[in-house]
């Protein structure tokens, strides 16, 4: 008799086993995270941009962006905006470096960049704040313009660079970090749903005179 006793509570273990089993491995898969949303986000980012695959790699490569990736569209292009004002920034302490021993025009040509990469980070930041505060932007919009608009600071710096024959690799990543990361910022707002509200006033940028 404990012999049978022990073979049924054996097989009533096993039986339950085999019951509870698949709600524990369909709970496995619901809390299991979903990337299959990050991916099309990043692919949609990035998907009229000339180069790409350093586009996606820069956005893969952020933490931040990437976490957002799995959230709203929204979420994801307010963190791509964040990061492209955090290179601006990084740019912006470079050119803020002394540099005594440049010539007069050198000196002259990194300030006025410094200037410019000045009104990115800014400019960048008006926009973030504008853009969150509307949950977004539809295409041809003031804050659309005013948006892409800050990557003109930046080629106004290149231009004077040219002109004062500086190659600088840091400015030239940076500048092409951050003009991958607005114009997949701008894919993604201009791809989901526009806001209700629309703002009409446009901000106007006080561009410094070499």
């Amino acid at each position: 008799m404990p012999c049978l006793h022990k073979f049924t509570v054996q097989v009533l273990l096993l039986f339950s086993f085999l019951l509870l089993s698949p709600l524990y491995s369909n709970s496995a898969l619901v809390s299991k995270p979903n990337n299959n949303n990050a991916t099309a986000l990043i692919d949609k980012a990035c998907s009229t941009l000339t180069n790409k695959v350093l586009c996606m790699n820069y956005l893969k490569s952020n933490p931040k962006v990437m976490a957002a990736a799995t959230s709203k569209p929204l979420d994801f292009a307010l963190a791509i905006i964040q990061s492209a004002i955090s290179e601006a920034k990084n740019i912006h302490s470079h050119l803020s470096k002394p540099r005594e021993k440049l010539s007069p025009p050198a000196i002259e040509a990194y300030n006025f960049c410094k200037t410019q990469w000045g009104d990115v980070a800014s400019g960048l930041e008006w926009s973030l704040k504008i853009i969150r505060k509307d949950k977004g932007y539809a295409p041809d919009t003031s804050t659309d313009y005013d948006f892409v608009v800050n990557l003109d600071h930046a080629t106004n710096c290149g231009t004077t660079l040219a002109q004062a024959k500086i190659q600088d690799p840091v400015i030239e990543k940076g500048k092409e970090k951050v003009q991958l990361v607005v114009g997949g910022a701008n894919n993604i707002l201009e791809w989901a749903k526009p806001p209700k509200i629309k703002r009409t006033t446009s901000k106007v940028f006080n561009h410094t005179k070499v």
